[in-house]
């Protein structure tokens, strides 16, 4: 496996909503003692509001152009864990940074699971027929997620800490 060529040791999960990034992420952060950031986090606290709110007031375009800046800033930054939104992967310009800047590692997990999970949440693009969207982003995502992955695990039937620690034992 390829790690990234050199400066500081950043991480980044990708992957589909409710495959468990931020908490994955935070546990990783822990085990190889680096600061964490979930992008979504950041992003709603640079806009002083929820990722929802930004969905409803500046739509999708407004919310990927915020989350572009969000992960310039972080890939210029120092060492960290990095949990992204699903959907980072959908812009050029963020594939080019995790790819140049991050150990990228692609978290997995069964489509029907990932809707079970995604009821009822906060997720804008899981509006209504989760698991319909779920397919959906998969299939639109799925070449850009494995563009940037230099590890892909499969989380179903793990808990957080045992993907945390598979993900540090691979990153050495």
């Amino acid at each position: 496996m390829e790690k990234q060529d050199s400066g500081p040791r950043r991480i980044a999960l990708i992957g589909l909503p409710a495959t468990g990034k931020t908490s994955v992420g935070a546990l990783l952060a822990s085990l190889e003692g680096l600061p964490f950031v979930d992008l979504d986090e950041a992003i709603a606290a640079g806009a002083g509001k929820p990722v929802a709110a930004i969905f409803e007031a500046e739509g999708e375009p407004g919310f990927r152009a915020r989350e572009r800046a969000a992960l310039a800033a972080v890939a210029a930054g120092g060492p960290v864990v990095l949990a992204t939104g699903g959907g980072c992967v959908e812009s050029p310009e963020n594939r080019a940074l995790l790819r140049e800047r991050f150990s990228v590692v692609w978290l997995k997990a069964d489509l029907a699971s990932l809707a079970a999970r995604s009821v009822g949440g906060s997720r804008p693009l899981l509006a209504g027929d989760a698991e319909a969207m779920i397919r959906v982003l998969y299939e639109r995502r799925r070449p850009w997620y494995a563009e940037c992955a230099a590890l892909d695990i499969h989380t179903d039937g793990m808990r957080p800490s045992m993907i945390a620690e598979a993900i540090h034992d691979a990153l050495g």
